[in-house]
């Protein structure tokens, strides 16, 4: 298995909208789909909107469950306010799909 780096800010034009996050599901999934890992770059970027969240990982974690964030997709480059956004999204995402 390799590791696919997919820098946010060039695979969308935001990290705001729905439309930026399909943006990114669409990338990671074809990186998941080859058997690849995922090492996802937030360089650049200073915040993220839940619709973007709920349109990347939310997505991805709906087709491929929770394990797949644990085992084949690693975040890097991030901002202490980004990785809070992140870890509150999953945490709660977790507790609304019990």
């Amino acid at each position: 298995m390799n590791t696919v780096k997919i820098i946010v800010n060039q695979v969308t034009t935001g990290t705001l909208s729905n439309a930026d996050g399909y943006s990114l599901k669409a990338k990671i999934i074809d990186v998941l789909a080859n058997g690849d890992a995922v090492l996802l770059s937030f360089d650049s970027i200073i915040t993220i909107s839940s619709s973007f969240l709920n349109s990347s990982i939310g997505e991805i974690v709906d087709q491929y469950g929770f394990d797949i964030l644990k085992d084949r997709v690693k975040i890097t480059h991030y901002t202490p306010s980004i990785a809070s956004a992140i870890k509150n999204y999953i945490s709660n995402f977790r507790i609304l799909s019990h």
